[in-house]
């Protein structure tokens, strides 16, 4: 029953999103053609913001009954609902996110209009048939350069074939990160069945990462090819695909220390990692140069600045009236007491965790806490970075991480739901 509630409150999701802008397709909001809709939504009766977080809320719900009976639940059961949740919201629209086409914007700027995406932003080409459905207009690419590259050929096939092309890869992703988790518990000795389930049926996942098509998801499905690498003895290739990772998503490179320290050879993997690293400058400094990477870095500093309404220092802020919005709504701030405490908590955590994996702890695990503890300090938080954490969280070997996984999953939900919000 579990099961089947994740997938049908999801088909009622997506039968249900409207076929026009709406909160639930804010790309949409300026103008919704046909192709943006895919072919499932508006076949149900439009839903409101409380009709959707009532199903929301069911699906959640679901996915915790599954999460409490996974031992005992068969694998084909749980495959075939993990398989057709990804393949309802792979033809969505690109639900609660614009940030697909900012890839398209970023991969069009340079492969179409000759401009660096790490030193100019989509709003300099404004007659590009893509802006109108961009959001995050006014910013260069905070993308690796390896993630810029992989999408320059997404440029010639248009706004509608490029939207559609990276609705498919997310999924693909999403599901060679399952698989990959399920053969790495199994590698481990661990429980597989439950730990695809706490993925693959994240109801975040799927209705952000898979919905919203974020690269989040291929990155992870990397991170997790180098975990499943190093367990099988291959070092330098395990640390190699981390770093490659780091190259699509700065985020993915917090793994890389844990892994080296959880290596056999730590040589090896030291080594493998440093050839990766100076392979990829030298590929992003060709495709780049200096000032690219540069703009790179400016960009990323820059992004660590900003404070989301829903992250948690803003909402333990706003409970000790240190932080929230300005009256009008129009800013998010957190106090610099906030702020510092936050980056205290993250590298108390991180170096406690790095310490475990020196001495021998699991490896995997000790990166997992150190995941939560960036979500949790980070002042800018989007629902679908709870991707970083999932995989890692469903191989510890012990549940601490699956808890905190999970508990950062309520955490989204009860912010991010509308009618939790009233």
């Amino acid at each position: 029953m579990a099961l089947a509630g994740v997938v049908l409150a999801g088909l009622a999701i997506v039968l249900g999103t409207p076929s026009r802008g709406s909160f639930m397709v804010p790309a949409g909001v300026d103008s919704f053609p046909g192709w943006l809709a895919g072919p499932l939504a508006g076949r149900a009766a439009p839903l409101r913001s409380s009709g959707y977080s009532l199903l929301f809320i069911a699906m959640t719900l679901s996915y915790g009954g599954v999460i409490a009976c996974a031992r005992e639940l068969r694998a084909r059961w749980v495959i075939g609902a993990i398989v057709a949740a990804h393949a309802l919201f792979a033809l969505a629209p690109p639900l609660f996110s614009g940030d697909v086409f900012g890839y398209l914007a970023y991969a069009r700027l340079g492969a179409l209009s000759g401009l660096d995406p790490y030193l100019v932003p989509p709003e300099a080409v404004p007659t590009d048939p893509v802006m109108p459905f961009v959001r995050w207009r006014y910013l260069p690419s905070p993308y690796g350069p390896l993630w810029t590259m992989f999408s320059y050929p997404l440029a010639p096939l248009g706004v509608a074939a490029g939207l559609w092309t990276l609705k498919a890869l997310a999924a693909a992703a999403s599901l060679a990160l399952v698989a990959l988790v399920r053969a790495s518990a199994r590698r481990l000795g661990r429980p597989a069945v439950p730990a695809a389930a706490l993925v693959g049926l994240n109801p975040v996942l799927l209705v952000w990462g898979v919905g919203g098509a974020h690269n989040d998801l291929l990155v992870m499905a990397v991170v997790v090819g180098g975990v499943y690498l190093l367990i099988a003895g291959r070092e330098a290739s395990a640390a190699g695909a981390v770093v490659a990772a780091a190259a699509l998503k700065a985020s993915a490179g917090l793994a890389l220390p844990f892994l080296i320290l959880g290596a056999r050879r730590r040589g090896r993997a030291l080594a493998g990692a440093v050839g990766a690293a100076v392979l990829l400058i030298l590929v992003s400094l060709l495709g780049f140069g200096f000032d690219g990477l540069a703009g790179y870095l400016s960009v990323l500093e820059r992004q660590a600045g900003f404070v989301s309404r829903h992250s948690v220092p803003n909402e333990v802020g706003k409970l000790l009236g240190l932080g929230g919005t300005t009256p009008a709504g129009l800013r998010v701030a957190v106090t610099p007491a906030i702020r510092v405490g936050a980056a205290a908590l993250f590298l108390g955590v991180l170096a406690w965790q790095l310490r475990r994996a020196w001495r021998g702890g699991d490896w995997v695990e000790a990166a997992a806490w150190s995941v939560a503890a960036l979500l949790v300090s980070a002042t800018f938080l989007l629902p679908w970075y709870l991707i970083w954490l999932l995989p890692l969280a469903a191989l510890a070997a012990r549940r601490g991480p699956a808890v905190a996984a999970l508990s950062l999953t309520a955490f989204v939900v009860v912010t991010r739901t509308p009618l939790l919000l009233a």
